[in-house]
């Protein structure tokens, strides 16, 4: 007994025009939801054939007749018996999807239920013919939708009877159609659209039909119809015909034939004509397979952690870039351009969902996306694609409108912009990168951008579409090693991938092995002729600083590219590119070495080239001077004879030996002009004969300056002396004559040791060490003494200047050769052969110095003497 408290909808009739014609808006989307049902009954083929459009009864009988139109759709499909009729076929929005997301192998693409109302929206009346393998005979069900379409607010959509028979193979046979082992016949009479048109002359007379519907038909279902998923292995196929119509289709070009197979091929196509990603879900979702590829060539792949598991678990992308050459190819296959094609489609379970992709559906926001940088992104005129998506589970919930999904976190996982949000955008921003950042668009020779070159680039793309240009004779702006090049410098941004997410990655081989050969033959070229105007003396220093420093920049370059590939698991063969990168990294770095020694000894060279010069010119402006002093000299030459008498047998010999200096040092000059004015001299010989002048020159001033001392044959001669007491006397009475800003301290530490020595020559040493710690910008100079035996004396020398240059720290001993220098900070110059001599003089005193640090005792420069009493 009913509770009187329940209550129950009610379906009105009126229910078959809301889900039927009234939902359904579109012939194509009909025919659409009727192929669906097909596939997911498991055909193999299903035929969609027209009848009866030129000549029909359709506007001259109430009902219908055999000469009614008649569009059939026929499967082999499973088929139905009277129980699947009744409580599925009837059962309105009953979907078996709802209950199996899969069946006979095949995920389903039916979902709501809805698609037998389609028959409603395509003509007036239906014949349902079904049969399954186990029934001996057919199952006839008649539909006449005007029933349905009565308004009576109490008539209910069940109360309208609905009649069907039992027919034998030969009644089937003589309705005109074939008898068949299984399968769903639809017969939809009285078609509610018109399918064709006649085209009229003045009189009224038909010359020509027009037949554009059945090719959008075609085309429509081209596009709704995935190539790489659902119908895998030719086990499905659609199969459009009208009979009447035969001759109007074989007149038309290939791209527009109506009558046949549906196929899209026009992805296939593609591949060898465009840049393309494809991106893939594989290993059960976990992992994400993404393959980028230019004109058939892999550019690279990587697997990744797929980052928008569980939201997209089994999906699959295909992106192409349609450059202007690849558009008009686009145009000569097809016979539409790609801006009337569509952009990037969505099909779920093998169909495809609209409007998503059409002309002027910017699902993606692509078009919007690139309003905001049109240089640096792709919009849905410069792309073509498509993405897959498996979905057992219903997460992608299609409207019932047929106007796409509902927009949840699948949705957003799989189409939100934001940066490597979802599993679209990771995709299509390493095509856009590589596409604008390698290949600078990949421009054709004519880019369109003044009205000149728009002319000849229109033009061109003509000739493509008309089947005047082939492939192989296009013409690029960039030749294909400035964009391979730009590729390779930009390879790692294009990839843009989380070290912590690859799993493993190839890089094509030839891209980096190709740049590596390049850069080799330049660099080699150019190491050739280096070597080559070195030896001829046509290089200077600054050259050699300028391709030091290119090296410089180039094995930064090098050791960022092999850092960044450190990040992941290589595939095998970029693994060996990159050890030839690594292999070509240390070439780099053995030239950097050869360069900074070619570049020391050529600064070597230039500086002692410019110490001769400028020591030849002093001592030449000396000799000058000298021979102005003799002619007055002479004029005081009895003055000089008068004095003469006077002076002690000491100052006479001191002045003896003065004079025997300065002969050996004029005479000394002399040479050394007469070889620079022939240009007849070796500059180390030069700079040997130079600094032995240098050694008289100061031994004399040196002897001057004793002559007001007592002793002078003594102080010129060996003799015992205290080397302690003598060296803080020395600096007491003489360090203030180098500068008055020098400070001097003494650590003795109660040292002692006499050695039999020419004083001169210890002051000559000490002058050269002050001397040297004052261009060297010292203030202070500290010296320290330790006994480290009773017959040896360790005396270190300190100072707070610059110190000696990193140049020469790893290689200190040099800096006592003879014309090694380096010009100080202050921009005092040197001879460079102050430390050559020092070292000489000590040794002949049987005694050594060696230099012994930076920073050690104060700031600067430390010097260790060591005296023997041997």
């Amino acid at each position: 007994m009913t509770n009187p408290n329940e209550l129950h909808f009610k379906t009105n009739v009126q229910l078959k025009s809301i889900i039927g014609k009234d939902l359904i808006n579109d012939d194509n989307i009909a025919i659409l939801e009727l192929v669906k049902n097909s596939f997911d009954a498991d055909a193999k083929r299903v035929n969609v054939t027209y009848f009866n459009l030129k000549d029909n009864d359709d506007e001259l009988i109430q009902s219908f007749s055999e000469k009614t139109s008649r569009l059939v759709i026929k499967d082999d499909g499973l088929g139905m018996d009277l129980k699947d009729i009744q409580d599925k076929w009837l059962n309105i929005a009953y979907s078996e999807k709802k209950s199996n997301k899969t069946q006979h192998n095949r995920r389903m693409a039916g979902a709501k239920g809805v698609g037998r109302f389609s028959c409603d929206r395509l003509g007036e009346y239906l014949n349902l013919y079904a049969k399954t393998k186990d029934d001996k005979k057919y199952i006839k069900l008649s539909i006449d939708w005007k029933l349905f379409e009565i308004e009576d607010e109490e008539k209910e959509i069940q109360s309208i009877p609905l009649r069907f028979e039992y027919l034998s193979n030969n009644e089937i046979e003589n309705l005109g159609y074939k008898a068949f082992e299984n399968g769903v016949l639809l017969e939809v009479i009285k078609l509610r659209s018109s399918w064709a048109y006649p085209i009229k002359d003045k009189n009224g007379n038909t010359i020509k039909w027009d037949t554009e519907k059945f090719v959008d038909l075609k085309k429509y279902l081209e596009k709704l119809i995935n190539p790489n998923q659902a119908f895998q292995d030719d086990d499905f196929g659609i199969y459009l015909n009208a009979p009447e119509f035969r001759e109007e289709n074989d007149l038309r070009n290939d791209y527009e034939k109506f009558i046949g197979k549906i196929e899209n091929q026009i992805f296939e196509k593609l591949n060898f004509k465009s840049t393309s990603i494809e991106s893939e879900i594989q290993e059960g979702g976990k992992v994400i397979y993404t393959e980028l590829k230019d004109k058939g060539n892999t550019i690279f792949w990587i697997k990744e952690k797929n980052q928008y598991y569980p939201y997209i678990k089994d999906a699959k992308l295909k992106i192409y870039y349609l450059n202007p050459y690849a558009k008009a190819f686009f145009t000569r296959q097809t016979g539409i351009q790609s801006v009337n094609y569509g952009s990037v489609f969505l099909f779920i379970n093998g169909f495809r969902i609209p409007p998503y992709g059409d002309v002027g559906d910017d699902w993606l926001a692509l078009d919007q996306r690139k309003a905001q940088g049109h240089s640096r992104y792709l919009g849905s005129r410069d792309l073509i694609g498509h993405i897959e998506l498996n979905d057992e589970n219903n997460d992608f919930q299609i409207i019932s409108s047929r106007e796409g999904i509902v927009k949840n976190e699948n949705y957003i996982k799989l189409t939100s912009k934001e940066r490597n949000e979802s599993f679209y955008f990771k995709s299509h921003r390493r095509l856009e990168k590589y596409v604008v950042d390698g290949l600078n668009w990949d421009s054709a020779i004519y880019d369109g951008k003044n009205k000149e070159e728009a002319k000849l680039l229109k033009e061109l793309e003509q000739k493509i579409v008309e089947g005047g240009i082939t492939e192989s004779e296009l013409v690029y702006r960039e030749g294909k090693e400035v964009k391979q090049n730009r590729v390779y410098n930009a390879i790692h941004s294009i990839i843009s991938a989380k070290a912590g997410e690859v799993i493993e990655l190839y890089i094509n081989e030839n891209l980096i092995t190709q740049k590596i050969e390049e850069e080799r033959l330049k660099s080699e070229r150019e190491f050739q002729q280096l070597i080559e105007d070195f030896d001829n003396k046509k290089i200077d220093s600054e050259t050699l600083s300028r391709i030091l420093q290119r090296k410089a920049e180039q094995n930064f370059e090098l050791e960022k590219q092999l850092k960044e590939f450190d990040k992941y698991s290589t595939n095998e063969a970029t693994t060996k590119a990159i050890l030839e990168l690594q292999n070509y990294k240390k070439t780099v770095e053995e030239q950097t070495i050869l360069v900074e020694k070619l570049q020391y000894e050529l600064d070597d060279l230039k500086n002692q080239k410019q110490s001769a010069e400028k020591t030849a010119k002093e001592y030449k402006d000396k000799a000058d001077k000298a021979e102005v002093d003799l002619s007055i000299e002479k004029e005081k030459n009895l003055y000089l004879l008068a004095t003469r008498r006077t002076l002690s047998p000491d100052a006479d010999g001191l002045i003896h030996t003065i004079k025997i200096n300065n002969i050996e040092i004029r005479d000394g000059i002399e040479n050394v002009i007469d070889d620079l004015i022939e240009d007849d001299f070796d500059i180390n010989n030069l700079i040997e004969r130079l600094g032995f002048l240098k050694l008289n020159a100061e031994r004399s001033l040196k002897m001057s300056e004793f002559v007001t001392r007592s002793d002078l044959k003594e102080d010129i001669e060996k003799k015992d002396v205290d080397l302690v007491s003598y060296i803080q006397e020395y600096i007491s009475l003489y360090g203030e004559t180098f500068s008055d800003k020098i400070s001097f301290e003494f650590k003795v530490n109660n040292s002692y040791l006499n050695k039999n020595i020419s004083v001169l020559n210890l002051s000559i040493i000490l002058d050269n060490l002050i001397s040297n710690s004052i261009k060297w910008g010292a203030e202070n100079i500290l010296i320290e003494f330790n006994n480290t035996s009773d017959k040896q004396l360790e005396f270190v020398f300190s100072d707070d200047g610059d110190g000696l240059s990193d140049k020469f720290l790893d290689k200190h001993e040099r800096i006592f050769e003879l014309s090694v220098r380096e010009i100080p900070s202050n921009g005092m110059n040197g001879s460079g052969i102050g430390l050559f001599y020092t070292k000489n003089l000590l040794n002949d005193m049987n005694s050594e110095i060696d230099f012994i640090g930076n920073n050690l005792k104060l700031s600067g420069a430390s010097f260790k003497l060591i005296f023997n009493t041997i």
